[in-house]
């Protein structure tokens, strides 16, 4: 039997962070558990026939729902169990793939402010309807396609002691307006989980440059170079790129609370090691371990804001979610320098763990969000016997492993699309830990400021990153899904036809991001200098913060819209991997680049490598859809190898 392929909806993930991460983050790595919903949607049924998302198959006959013209309301289905009966909502029809690779869409939207999606983590399920209903949150998409590879990785049959047992992946709510639902929770419920956890990454990524503020410090104390003090935030960076390799298959297992409760206590206990620490050695190596510690919140969080989101709701909280790690590291020497200046490198750790300590008490009142744990603990309660898992843990952990270490060790060395854009973001967010080196040649050195003081240079930045989250979701309003006259919801050609959304579509963000980029490098450049006041290179950073943030939101975008939901959460934790990489090694060479090069040809070397990167947006304008079509990771290359298989 063949479909045509529907694009789900996916998330960040696998940490970003997504981060995020998943996401990041988060098209989230983060989304599975032994009860994964919506598994039952391309196995056999009791009779012997199959249901597959997009048709309707009765008594052994396929009728397709493309054939019939679409409902503006949702089909309701009750099916009995063992405890009672159980409601389940089937979204009418589904956008799918057609033969140019675009997305066939019919109607009109209602959307808010911000747009419907987040665009970051496209792309949902949609209805194709005149009002279209998006009812699935952003992990099902993720859920639906892992249950597929689990289940063919599965040769277990059921035994007869299982035989009256439910299946944990056909649990689903009482109602559409179950109270359990995260999706149905409070705005207030709803915010404080995505607050909470959106603090969490801040104050993760705090913790790498409040580090860096008590190296001057630490290097007296200790008499070591400037190069292996540095190497502390080198291993923590590293740390982060690791943790949610390990964190995102456990929180398929186990949730979101759980990882959060354990890893947060555990990276204050390193952090602490740290401050306590007699020699350096001890420091770098807990430094590594407290960033592994750290960062499976990185990978786990963006999955917690998306389990609570409807994909019309999500885009804002987000927006905001992706907004903290990037500002952790802008924060740390603004409030750092004056710690250290005063108090000495010790109480940087101390103030770390203040803000950890402040933030446990709401981690700890955190609810479990994702809906496959939930669910199968609610018919536990219930006395409802529930099948053992279809594939062992080992075997689990395996596939899990591959879609988080291998599989995107794979495409940063055979995608373009990856390779490049991975590239191209690790650049931006290495030059961002570069600063921390560099700004203090530049205000400590040029201008004489204080170590406090010349932490505060950094609000440049933090000004540019929250006008680039601003433009983002105003280029989304009024761009991407502008309301027009007639009532449609959406892009437009010159005459007046409805335009599909593309990845290319999106690149629009990421150009004004390439071209700030330079322009803010040049800047910083030339004008640090005595003959030229202060706030004109401090004023430098608003561009590069600006730039930081688009570019960063369109890769995300362009991956989310390029690649199914497996494919995706390799994508995202390959680009985490890099960018974390990369930034790693950054501050151990830009001291030097600066006393050699000089401030003017130092940032400027800077400036040129961001130049030759400024065509990418168009090079992927014009290329991208043949690059796609091309990938053996791509929405083309799952659709033959599913017509191959039918």
């Amino acid at each position: 039997m063949s479909t045509q392929r529907t694009l789900e909806s996916q998330s960040i993930t696998s940490g970003d962070y997504v981060s995020a991460e998943e996401s990041i983050r988060t098209a989230s790595v983060t989304d599975f558990e032994d009860a994964l919903e919506g598994s039952h949607s391309n196995l056999p049924d009791d009779d012997g026939t199959e249901t597959l998302q997009g048709d309707k198959t009765v008594n052994g006959d396929t009728e397709s729902n493309t054939d019939h013209e679409p409902s503006n309301d949702s089909e309701t289905t009750t099916e009995d169990v063992e405890s009672g009966k159980r409601t389940i909502e089937n979204t009418p029809l589904q956008p799918s793939r057609s033969n140019d690779e675009e997305l066939d869409y019919h109607g009109s939207e209602e959307k808010g402010f911000f747009g419907n999606i987040n665009d970051f983590s496209q792309i949902a399920s949609r209805s194709r309807t005149n009002n279209l209903r998006l009812t699935r949150t952003e992990t099902q998409g993720f859920h639906d396609e892992l249950s597929r590879v689990i289940t063919s990785a599965s040769r277990k049959k059921i035994t007869e002691e299982e035989e009256g047992a439910v299946d944990p992946s056909t649990l689903d709510w009482d109602s559409p307006d179950d109270p359990d639902n995260p999706t149905n929770w409070s705005p207030r419920k709803k915010w404080f989980s995505t607050m909470t956890v959106a603090f969490l990454c801040l104050v993760v990524s705090l913790g790498s440059s409040l580090y860096v503020c008590g190296v001057p410090d630490l290097m007296l104390e200790m008499g070591i170079s400037q190069e292996l003090g540095f190497a502390g935030l080198s291993l923590y960076l590293l740390g982060l790129s690791v943790g949610p390799i390990i964190a995102a298959p456990l929180s398929e297992l186990i949730g979101r609370r759980p990882i959060y409760i354990v890893t947060l206590p555990l990276s204050m206990l390193f952090t602490m090691g740290v401050g306590l620490s007699p020699n350096i050695w001890t420091i770098l190596v807990l430094r590594f371990f407290s960033g592994a510690s750290a960062s499976p919140c990185l990978a786990v969080a963006s999955g917690s804001i998306v389990d609570v989101f409807l994909p019309n709701d999500v885009g804002l909280a987000m927006a905001l979610f992706c907004l903290a790690p990037f500002m952790g590291p802008v924060l740390g020497p603004i409030i750092g320098g004056f710690v250290a200046e005063n108090k000495g490198w010790k109480w940087t750790l101390w103030v770390n763990l203040m803000f950890a300590g402040a933030l446990l008490p709401f981690v700890l009142m955190l609810p479990e969000t994702y809906a496959p744990v939930i669910l199968k603990k609610r018919a536990k309660s219930r006395q409802i016997k529930l099948q053992k898992p279809q594939v062992g843990l080992l075997k689990f952990l395996m596939i899990m492993l591959s879609i988080t270490l291998v599989k995107p060790l794979q495409m940063l060395v055979v995608e373009p699309i990856v390779i490049v854009f991975s590239i191209y973001i690790s650049f931006v967010f290495a030059i961002l830990f570069g600063f921390f080196e560099a700004y203090p040649v530049i205000f400590r050195g040029v201008y004489r400021m204080s170590l406090g003081i010349s932490g505060l240079t950094f609000i440049g930045i933090g000004v540019g990153l929250f006008l680039g989250t601003i433009f983002y979701l105003l280029l989304n309003a009024r761009c991407f899904y502008k309301k027009h006259d007639d009532g449609f919801v959406g892009m437009k050609d010159k005459d007046g036809n409805p335009l599909p959304p593309t990845p290319e579509s999106r690149l629009l963000s990421g150009k004004y991001g390439a071209l700030a980029l330079p322009v803010s490098l040049f800047w910083l450049a030339w004008t640090s200098r005595e003959s030229i006041h202060w706030i004109v290179p401090v004023l430098a950073g608003v561009p590069f913060g600006f730039s930081l943030i688009l570019i960063f939101f369109t890769v995300v975008t362009y991956f989310s819209m390029s690649y199914p939901p497996l494919s995706l959460a390799s994508a995202l934790a390959a680009n985490n991997l890099a960018r974390y990489t990369i930034a790693a090694a950054f501050p151990l060479f830009t001291v030097q680049m600066y006393d050699k090069l000089g401030i003017d040809w130092a940032t400027s070397l800077f400036a040129f490598v961001a130049i030759g990167l400024v065509p990418v947006p168009w090079i992927f304008e014009y290329y991208g859809e043949s690059l796609r079509k091309r990938s053996k990771f791509g929405f083309d290359a799952e659709q033959k190898e599913d017509s191959s298989m039918a």
